[in-house]
């Protein structure tokens, strides 16, 4: 075999391994929720995190606000990133909302992207401890625009059923939950649902029965070099060596 055809040969297979090595391992993104909600008659509420005037970028976006600025209620939001396929929850505790005579809007807003592929069912309402209602799959408005948001309750729209909703409930003098479950990221490490506010299955306003008690998750992949690689390098190695020993 010629000596430039050999080189040729190393070159080609240490270039596919250079190729194959550099693959990512895992092509995931991590994502993020939020709880949004919106009272009447007084109007508190936390808008979708995306919102031009109330959203991330609000000074009190972590907080309930009231006439475009931080309300004079206590409580505590708790986001979550969605790092893969599984059961999450966000929430607003510590709140009383009481005073106030229904949800306008409930909702979850995401920074999925809309046409990701993503699929969101299991979706529970959960008010002061007590699951009040099950979406089996979730309703995401038609103008949910660039990312997916999850409604629950808003008085504006027909297939929610308007101010009357889908569901009975009170207004929550502490907590107001949602929990949903994620498929089609195919990522790891998803983290399930807080077992200690799963709601108890004999809840009289109950529609459906709660969630399992625990999500099912993936193992994250450890980023090792594939054993193929390996193999494909220490092969490489071999021929460069015998071509060094054929030289000398």
């Amino acid at each position: 075999m010629k000596k430039s055809r050999i080189f040729g040969v190393i070159a080609a297979a240490a270039m596919a391994v250079s190729a194959f090595v550099s693959m990512p391992v895992s092509a995931a993104d991590t994502y993020h929720a939020y709880l949004g909600v919106q009272t009447n008659p007084s109007w508190i509420f936390r808008n979708g995190w995306n919102d031009a005037s109330f959203g991330k970028d609000y000074e009190a976006f972590n907080k309930l606000s009231k006439d475009g600025a931080p309300a004079d209620i206590d409580g505590t939001f708790t986001d979550v990133d969605i790092t893969g396929d599984g059961t999450y929850k966000v929430s607003l505790t510590g709140a009383d909302l009481s005073g106030e005579d229904l949800f306008s809007l409930l909702f979850v807003s995401t920074d999925i992207p809309a046409d990701s592929g993503v699929s969101i069912t299991d979706v529970k309402v959960i008010i002061d401890g007590q699951t009040k209602y099950t979406f089996d799959e979730a309703y995401i408005p038609e103008d949910t625009g660039d990312y997916i948001t999850v409604q629950a309750r808003n008085i504006w729209n027909d297939e929610l059923g308007k101010e009357d909703g889908l569901f009975a409930y009170t207004m929550p003098n502490d907590s107001v939950e949602m929990e949903f479950t994620v498929s089609g990221i195919g990522a790891a490490d998803a983290a399930p649902a807080d077992d200690a506010a799963a709601a108890p299955a004999d809840d009289a306003a109950d529609t459906s029965a709660p969630a399992a008690d625990t999500a099912p998750t993936t193992s994250a992949s450890t980023g090792n070099l594939p054993v193929a690689a390996m193999a494909s390098v220490a092969a490489v190695a071999g021929v460069v060596a015998v071509v060094s020993r054929k030289r000398k």
